[in-house]
C-alpha cells in the first residue's frame, strides 16, 4: 500500500502512528545542520554553484543563500504540516515541498555517515541504510503518484 493517493481534492497522505514519529525526527535532523566546511552535511547540502570560479559561487551564495534558505523552512513547514495526520490533502506544490525536504533528509543523513558513492550504501550499519531506504521509498512513493498526474 502507498503511503499517497491522488483524488479530486488532491494527493491524500497516510502514514501510521509510528511513521509520523519517526518522520517528525526529520525536522530537527535539518534544523541541526551546521555551517559548511564543520559539518559534512552543510557542506554536501551547500555545494558551489561555479565549480571553475569560486569568486562568482562565493557571490551566488551571497545573493542568493537567504532565499535558499528561506524556501527550505517554508518547505519544511509544508513537511510538518504533511506529517502531522490530519493535514489537508496536497497539491503539487506542496507535494514538491515535501519531496524536497526527503531529499534534504537523505542528503544529510548520506553526508553524516560517510555514503560518497553507490557501493558505499552496502557497507552501511543497517539502521543508516534502513532508515535512507525508509525515506527514499517514501520519496519514490510520492514521486510516482505525483507523475500519475502528467
Amino acid at each position: 500500500m502507498s503511503h499517497f493517493k491522488t483524488t479530486r481534492k488532491g494527493i491524500v497522505v497516510v502514514f501510521s502512528p509510528e511513521e509520523r514519529s519517526f518522520l517528525a525526527d526529520v525536522l530537527p535532523l535539518l534544523a541541526g545542520v551546521g555551517e559548511t566546511g564543520d559539518d559534512p552535511a552543510a557542506t554536501r547540502l551547500n555545494v558551489p554553484v561555479y565549480l571553475d570560479d569560486r569568486d562568482a559561487s562565493d557571490e551566488w551564495w551571497r545573493l542568493m543563500g537567504d532565499d535558499l534558505h528561506t524556501a527550505r523552512l517554508s518547505d519544511r513547514s509544508v513537511f510538518l504540516r504533511t506529517i502531522s495526520g490530519d493535514a489537508e490533502p496536497l497539491n503539487d506544490e506542496d507535494a514538491n515541498a515535501v519531496l524536497r525536504v526527503l531529499n534534504e533528509a537523505r542528503i544529510v543523513l548520506a553526508a553524516r555517515v560517510g555514503l560518497e558513492v553507490e557501493d558505499d550504501h552496502d557497507k552501511l550499519p543497517d539502521d543508516s541504510r534502513q532508515v535512507l531506504d525508509y525515506l527514499g521509498w517514501v520519496q519514490e512513493e510520492l514521486t510516482l503518484e505525483l507523475s500519475r498526474s502528467l
